[in-house]
């Protein structure tokens, strides 16, 4: 089960996430990098646009070895020659210090929209050279899932938001048919970027229409005597999906979230299908976090 678990690394170079918005020190995201390989976890998944990031990260290679698979993402920005996609690729081969990257993905699928007939010949060949292992998309909405499937090209690994209140990606078979194509599911926003952390009473305004359900997650684990990061995290893994990504605000966190894959709690979510399908959100407006307004 561990070994399912990726670090999100968007708070290593950035302030991030609703309820605690910081960003850690260089101290704090190498002990949580060094507990987590102890553990037994294996991806790290960061990107160009998480501030510092990815130099971090490769700090932390350059003095404890390469200890994760690395996952990474193509910036979503105009690109008008091809050579602008390299200069990416290769800023970010340079701040790993990793020879090659294990999964790029675009980190916008407006980016495949616009710009596929110059940034996937590219991608084809840094994979052929073996500079990256593999490429595919973080999606958002899974109308882009079904197009990336029906353009017929090979898509190594896709990201995608997944949690008790987000199920889109779960309707219509879209994830039977990633699997089917070979195609790796990496979730994100397993805990919606920490609105469900939050006091229901101090919701931002702008977020008011997300009361009612955090009041009854907040119910629904008080009721089995279930923590809300492990009602979410297991709901997650729950689904059938290769990877779930949890960001790492401590090493404390980080024990915690993995101690949740060791008790038998997994065990139990499928006794509360039907009371955790309650929790389904459909409002854009709450369970996509770049439609929140500040």
């Amino acid at each position: 089960m561990i070994e399912r678990l990726v670090i999100g690394s968007a708070n290593f170079g950035l302030p991030y996430g609703i309820a605690n918005g910081r960003m850690l020190a260089e101290s704090e995201v190498f002990a949580v990098l060094e507990k987590a390989a102890g553990l037994g976890v294996r991806w790290v998944d960061t990107a160009r646009a998480y501030g510092g990031a990815e130099k971090v990260i490769g700090k932390f290679f350059r003095s404890h070895g390469t200890l994760f698979q690395v996952l990474t993402k193509l910036p979503d920005k105009v690109y008008g020659s091809s050579q602008q996609v390299r200069d990416e690729i290769d800023s970010s081969l340079e701040a790993l210090g990793v020879e090659a990257i294990d999964l790029l993905l675009l980190h916008s699928f407006g980016t495949y929209e616009r710009h596929r007939e110059t940034v996937l010949p590219v991608l084809e060949d840094y994979r052929s050279q073996g500079l990256i292992r593999g490429y595919g998309a973080s999606l958002y909405h899974p109308h882009e899932a079904e197009a990336l499937m029906a353009n017929g090209r090979h898509c190594a690994a896709v990201e995608i938001p997944l949690n008790l209140f987000d199920r889109r990606f779960l309707k219509n078979g879209i994830l039977g048919k990633l699997r089917k194509r070979g195609t790796a599911t990496f979730v994100r926003s397993v805990f919606l970027q920490g609105l469900f952390f939050l006091d229901p009473e101090r919701v931002p305004v702008q977020l008011e229409a997300a009361r009612q359900p955090l009041c009854y997650l907040r119910d629904t684990a008080a009721r089995h005597g279930v923590p809300i990061p492990a009602l979410a995290l297991l709901f997650a893994l729950s689904t059938g999906v290769d990877h779930v990504l949890v960001g790492v605000d401590s090493v404390e966190q980080l024990l915690g979230n993995a101690g949740y894959l060791e008790n038998g709690l997994l065990a139990r979510i499928g006794g509360l299908r039907e009371e955790l399908g309650a929790l389904e959100v459909t409002e854009e407006e709450i369970i996509l976090p770049y439609k929140w307004k500040s």
